[in-house]
């Protein structure tokens, strides 16, 4: 009995330079191969991830290559809008983040007779066709994201006519060798076409700031990049915020606009959600929205950063919408309160950004 082999295969990403860059980029890809795995409806089974790739196996069973070309488009369109959707809502400039959208992806599909060993709890498939469907995916085709069928798999499809394949499949033959294989014949479609059916993400409404925010500024002996990475990473904010006492997120994702996070303050909850701002040129901006707020009817803090020499000028602000009265009556001690908040909170980044550097000038 034949099975099929299935490898979504994603290509695209430049070295990264530094821990920062490599951390986000292994969060944007566990996203994206997530993506290709709930396009799935022939009902596959993960064999293995393979850094950017995933092997996909359906044991004993070969589907017809018009229905492997239907999965193929699926998820080429669910890969491309979770990577136009992460665009849209990016708020990080690493490489890593900034080079997204230069992600692309290829399929290789195969079938033929498979074997499995086991491994403790672990169930491996195997035999000379495992070998080639990895080998296929160094090949000659001339596209950066196509479907790659082999011939041995399209030979077995007895309703292998072109009138049953979707209309963007446009078949080209094409075949390599490979050392100790000898040669492999394919046919590979271009999905080039298929960015045309990737949906335009939802746009976010930008938050109405007010004319005369809350405002409070500090310089910081650190590059922007620097200080904005430790401003917009959740997993460092408990290292320089105070009265907080738990902070809850998603630690695989990336944050990003729209990422919802929670601080526990002496057993209260506050929701947040990560928001952005244009400011102008030469700035970057981080911004969190407090769903629901008391005292006031809506509530954001923007987090400004512009160079300043060789460190960074950083200005948060409380930007808010008074509630009806009587609610309004407390908007003065709502202002004094969100002064001291903000100087609190900018005083500690300067105080943790100061630590970081003296930790450093110690190893050396």
């Amino acid at each position: 009995m034949h099975s099929l082999l299935l490898i979504p295969d994603i290509s695209g990403f430049t070295r990264f330079v530094n821990e920062i860059e490599i951390e986000h980029g292994r969060h944007i890809v566990s996203e994206l191969l997530e993506s290709i795995i709930d396009a799935d409806d022939l009902g596959l089974t993960v064999a293995e991830i393979e850094g950017d790739a995933i092997l996909f196996y359906l044991k004993d069973a070969v589907p017809s290559v018009a229905r492997v070309t239907e999965l193929a488009e699926r998820m080429f369109v669910r890969f491309h809008t979770q990577l136009k959707l992460y665009e849209s809502r990016r708020i990080c400039h690493c490489g890593a983040c900034s080079s997204s959208q230069s992600l692309s992806l290829k399929i290789v599909a195969h079938s033929g007779p498979i074997e499995f060993i086991q491994v403790k709890e672990f169930l491996k498939p195997y035999g000379p066709d495992m070998i080639f469907v990895h080998r296929l995916l160094k090949n000659s085709v001339p596209d950066n994201e196509y479907l790659l069928v082999t011939e041995q798999m399209a030979d077995q499809d007895p309703s292998n006519a072109e009138t049953t394949l979707p209309s963007w499949v446009a078949f080209q033959k094409g075949s390599d060798s490979y050392d100790e294989i000898g040669e492999i014949q394919y046919r590979f479609a271009v999905m080039t076409d298929l960015h045309d059916r990737v949906p335009v993400p939802e746009h976010v409404e930008d938050f109405e700031r007010m004319p005369n925010p809350i405002a409070i500024d500090v310089f910081v002996d650190r590059s922007v990049s620097e200080s904005y990475e430790l401003i917009s990473n959740l997993e460092v904010r408990l290292d320089w915020t105070n009265g907080v006492d738990q902070m809850n997120y998603e630690s695989d994702r990336v944050n990003r606009t729209g990422t919802r996070h929670q601080c526990v303050i002496r057993g209260d909850l506050l929701d947040f959600e990560t928001i952005s701002a244009d400011y102008g040129p030469n700035k970057l901006v981080y911004g969190e929205r407090l769903i629901n707020p008391p005292i006031v009817k809506d509530l954001a803090l923007f987090t400004v950063l512009e160079a300043e020499g060789s460190g960074t000028r950083i200005r948060r602000e409380f930007h808010y919408h008074k509630k009806p009265f009587p609610a309004s009556l407390l908007t003065p001690l709502f202002r004094i309160f969100a002064r001291k908040q903000i100087t609190k909170g900018l005083n500690g980044f300067r105080e943790y950004v100061n630590r970081l550097s003296l930790a450093t000038d110690h190893r050396w």
